[in-house]
């Protein structure tokens, strides 16, 4: 599968210069990267804006964590509520959708918050929005984390799952799981396990003319499941983000859903972890991020690879 474009070619020149063409109108911007590698850029910018100049059917993927309800806006009291949600960041998913290859998917790590004795719903509306917006809902996946925070009050336990639902624009949506193999478990133990489970079994026809059931074998490298155990980021914050998720989790999608080459965006790009997953896969990455304390660490996120 080709994505149309050889290694090195600047991204400039995939991306438009400096932002990009719309099938009848040219616009031009102001804006110059905040940062750039020979694979990609990082825009301090509106990440709306920043979508509304990129051509229809230009990105592979779109992998982003957008703020969780309830989570502080601007530091005047604002806070990001269900509003925020069906209006903007809805403005934002249309255009997800817009620049989406046919063949691209959007990765959405979503976790509504508790609100008193509940947990917030956005998580699962959010679904039936995008669906409404034309998006195909593919797959949810929980992302489990082995070291929670503890629960500090009285009816919540530690909260250690996250979700990560995808979406794509077609049925066509493209998908690599040979880039995420992972041993699998053929130990005695697991063995006698399978040994209990009817689907696991073949009947096999012996010379003798008896017939027997033998336990299926398997490969010894398999493709993973949808429950991802997957260690928050415990590294130095000097960015002093509040959700940062792992370099392993854009890690995992980009690998999954993405060829080298191919581009991947972030529109909450955060301290640039997206960008960094992707630079080191080899695939070309845009992301923006609105606050400038949190792009400011990117750079030196380049420069150590973590």
């Amino acid at each position: 599968m080709s994505h149309g474009y050889a290694l090195g070619t600047p991204i400039a020149e995939i991306l438009g210069e400096p932002i990009l063409v719309r099938p009848s109108t040219v616009r031009r911007v102001t804006l110059r990267p905040f940062f750039a590698t020979d694979l990609g850029e990082l825009w301090v910018a509106d990440c709306l804006t920043t979508l509304r100049g990129l051509p229809s059917n230009s990105v592979d993927l779109v992998i982003t964590s957008p703020p969780y309800d309830g989570q502080p806006k601007y530091g005047n009291g604002e806070s990001y509520d269900r509003e925020w949600y069906r209006g903007f960041f809805l403005d934002v998913t249309a255009e997800v959708h817009r620049v989406l290859k046919p063949s691209g998917s959007f990765v959405l790590n979503y976790r509504s918050r508790r609100q008193g004795n509940e947990r917030g719903l956005i998580q699962y509306e959010l679904i039936f929005w995008l669906r409404d917006q034309g998006f195909l809902f593919c797959e949810d996946f929980v992302w489990g984390k082995p070291s929670p925070p503890p629960g500090r009050f009285k009816k919540v336990l530690k909260d250690a799952v996250e979700y990560c639902f995808q979406f794509a624009k077609t049925p066509e949506w493209q998908f690599f799981p040979e880039h995420c193999l992972t041993p699998a478990r053929w130990d005695a133990k697991d063995r006698e396990r399978r040994k209990k489970l009817a689907h696991n079994h073949v009947r096999v026809n012996a010379p003798s003319g008896q017939g027997r059931n033998r336990v299926q074998a398997g490969p010894d490298m398999v493709r993973p499941s949808t429950l991802l155990h997957l260690e928050a980021d415990f590294t130095p914050n000097p960015g002093r983000h509040p959700a940062r998720f792992p370099l392993t989790l854009p890690t995992f999608f980009i690998n999954l859903l993405t060829l080298p080459g191919q581009m991947v965006v972030d529109p909450f790009g955060g301290v640039g972890t997206s960008g960094l997953a992707a630079e080191k896969l080899g695939r070309r990455w845009l992301i923006t991020e609105l606050d400038p304390n949190y792009a400011s660490v990117v750079p030196a996120r380049f420069e150590s690879g973590r």
